[in-house]
């Protein structure tokens, strides 16, 4: 299970969804933190001088205006009134809270300092604790008089932060949103060199592909465009020299092998003869390998399954157990021939080393796999992967009778490969070899209209 996103579009949006959420952390915090400081009436310093101002102010007027002017000045979190008696109750969790806030009054009204100012908060009811978020101040007027004031305490969260945290949570949806679609039309040139680069060779022809998107992807894919031709322009001269040689090595072989039969001795011209063949099969093996899976074959759609149940056929009737699980019509799009030469060459060793071979298929919805296992000896760990290699024989004899040239695995493989897919070995479950083949499937759009067409034909 994957902890990190794996592609450049979910990585991307990975980080700016966490670049937003921290920087909308940090910004609701030092919202907050400023909110606290510049703004709560509860700074003691503002609050206090605030508190003075509106002592002042109603000091100096008759008491017959005090009342409704100390509603004049009530706004916001601070009601003003004016009263004959204090309405404060000195005392509890407020004296603890606003040591600050008294020290700051007593300085600005050293006149108070003689019981003429009362901090309190809200008295308990029951066993409620008190409101920590209401404060009650009481300031006696020198020559009549109190001026109370109910202040709402702004700490904690702001009445606006659930809206604050909405419009920035909408926001934030929006970028995702906007993000993913930008990514996703930045990201499909990559995709699309991915899939191209996959069908090299294997839809036939290379393909061109568009050159659209940023520059960076534009330089790429016009850079794989080129690669494309460079390598076909390589394949195909390389082809062409192949083809030069085999005619040039085959011509003489030819009149050599024709010039054997004016030998008298029998058992010479019989030994020469067969030196030739053997040369023959030689420099045909390796101008096979040498070609690879460029054979000049056209690509087309064809049914696996009509080409397995025709080797194993072929090699029972040849006197091998060999058996094939048939399984519902297969199809693939690639070279029919040579990948009937790659598994006549997989299942035919299996065949000459084994007493009995089964071949069974499974599909998924993008790939096939056809395993080939045999009761022989097998192949040891450390072999399964040089057996590939070109000439590589486990019998060293180098007798083609019991070991053949070393290029059949190879050019199996080199064939699959060509057709996207690989070629495993592993152990089998009857004790012997197990050759596991796996091949792509054509693109699912276009499959199940061929597939039918497939079992129309095979019915």
């Amino acid at each position: 299970m994957r902890v990190f996103p794996d592609t450049i579009t979910s990585r991307t949006v990975a980080i700016l969804l966490i670049g937003i959420i921290a920087f909308h952390a940090v910004s609701l915090c030092a919202y907050q933190i400023g909110l606290d400081n510049e703004v709560d009436l509860t700074n003691e310093v503002r609050l206090a001088e605030r508190l003075f101002t509106i002592k002042r102010a109603l000091a100096g007027l008759p008491v017959t205006d005090r009342e409704k002017t100390a509603h004049s000045l009530s706004g916001g979190p601070l009601e003003v009134h004016w009263s004959a008696v204090p309405l404060t109750v000195d005392g509890g969790q407020a004296a603890e809270r606003t040591e600050g806030l008294r020290r700051r009054l007593l300085q600005l009204a050293p006149e108070l300092t003689d019981n003429g100012l009362i901090i309190g908060a809200p008295s308990s009811l029951s066993s409620k604790p008190h409101d920590s978020h209401l404060l009650l101040i009481s300031m006696r007027i020198s020559d009549a008089g109190w001026v109370n004031f109910s202040i709402a305490r702004l700490t904690g969260a702001h009445g606006s932060l659930s809206s604050i945290i909405a419009s920035t949570s909408l926001m934030a949806i929006g970028v995702l949103l906007l993000s993913i679609l930008l990514l996703r039309s930045v990201t499909r040139p990559l995709r699309e060199l991915a899939s191209a680069t996959q069908r090299l060779y294997v839809d036939g022809d290379p393909k061109a592909i568009a050159v659209l998107g940023p520059r960076e992807i534009r330089e790429l894919a016009a850079a794989f465009n080129g690669l494309q031709q460079r390598v076909k322009k390589l394949i195909d001269d390389r082809t062409l020299t192949l083809a030069a040689i085999s005619h040039d090595l085959k011509t003489p072989l030819t009149r050599a092998q024709l010039r054997v039969e004016d030998i008298d001795n029998a058992e010479l011209r019989r030994q020469i003869d067969g030196d030739l063949a053997e040369m023959l099969a030689m420099v045909d093996s390796t101008l096979a390998f040498l070609k690879g899976d460029q054979t000049g074959e056209p690509v087309q759609d064809f049914d696996l399954k009509a080409i397995l149940e025709s080797i194993c056929d072929d090699l029972s009737d040849a006197g091998h157990r060999v058996s094939f699980a048939p399984t519902r019509n297969i199809v693939l799009r690639g070279r029919h021939l040579a990948l009937k030469r790659a598994f006549n060459n997989l299942i035919g060793n299996a065949a000459k080393y084994a007493t009995t071979v089964v071949v069974t298929t499974t599909c998924r919805d993008d790939a096939v796999e056809v395993f080939v296992d045999d009761d022989g000896p097998g192949i040891s760990p450390d072999q399964r992967e040089a057996v590939f290699q070109p000439f590589y024989r486990i019998e060293a004899s180098r007798n083609r009778a019991t070991g053949g040239t070393g290029l059949g695995l190879t050019v199996a493989r080199t064939i699959i490969r060509g057709h996207g897919g690989d070629i495993t070995l592993h152990d089998a479950p009857s004790g012997g070899l197990r050759v596991r083949v796996h091949l792509p499937l054509p693109a699912r759009s276009s499959g199940p209209k061929k597939q039918k067409d497939i079992e129309a034909k095979s019915a």
